[in-house]
């Protein structure tokens, strides 16, 4: 088949011709490497291993690309690259999402257990109701009085220092420690859920934590 452009072979495609798809794909591959690179080292899987690789995301974004190609309308003027990077990069999103879904379930697996309590800071609502909630959170049976007390006096302070930060700062550590779900998130975790890259995500942490320390008493 002589060359041609990304659009006439997903013409062809969608006529039917898997000849044709399959090259398309072929030519392609490269753009979707790259993509699959940026993906990989801008959420830090380089550096967290929660069970996906660089080639798992080139296969997710191939599909991607190969879904596009039935919706493709030429006749609107536009690329077909530029139609399916989206496609391409909503299915590696999403392939990162179920694999950290799966590692955060490992995780809670692991941390369940006799003695172990979640706490869901924004089920606590009255002073009461927050005492009664920070009580509960300690086995006597495995802690002494004084751990229970010490304990206690912490997740107080804690609690009031949290609520002293910007909303924002608020919002990122709560989700980022499993105050709101119960499950402590990765870093890659909290990157896909408020949509930004590894190193943005460091940032907002540590200015977030500066803030918390700075409003926690100095024993703490």
């Amino acid at each position: 088949m002589p060359a041609r452009s990304n659009e006439q072979l997903c013409r062809l495609a969608q006529a039917g011709d898997t000849v044709a798809r399959d090259i398309l794909l072929e030519n392609n591959l490269g753009f979707i490497r790259k993509i699959a690179l940026e993906q990989y080292r801008s959420m830090g899987l380089d550096e967290n291993d929660i069970g996906i690789d660089l080639e798992d995301l080139v296969q997710e974004g191939s599909i991607g690309l190969l879904n596009a190609i039935p919706l493709f309308d030429a006749g609107r003027s536009m690329k077909f690259l530029t139609y399916a990077a989206p496609a391409i990069r909503n299915a590696m999103t999403d392939c990162i999402r179920a694999a950290l879904a799966l590692f955060e379930q490992r995780m809670v697996d692991k941390k369940d257990g006799p003695g172990f309590q979640r706490v869901y800071l924004d089920d606590v609502l009255s002073e009461d109701e927050r005492m009664l909630r920070i009580e509960a959170i300690a086995d006597p049976h495995i802690q002494t009085p004084e751990q229970i007390y010490i304990h206690k006096e912490q997740l107080t302070e804690l609690y009031a220092a949290l609520g002293r930060l910007t909303a924002r700062e608020q919002t990122y550590l709560l989700y980022r420690y499993g105050f709101t779900d119960g499950i402590e998130h990765p870093l890659i975790g909290a990157a896909l859920h408020f949509h930004l890259s590894e190193s943005r995500t460091k940032k907002v942490e540590g200015e977030a934590m500066d803030s918390l320390r700075g409003k926690l008493p100095w024993w703490f």
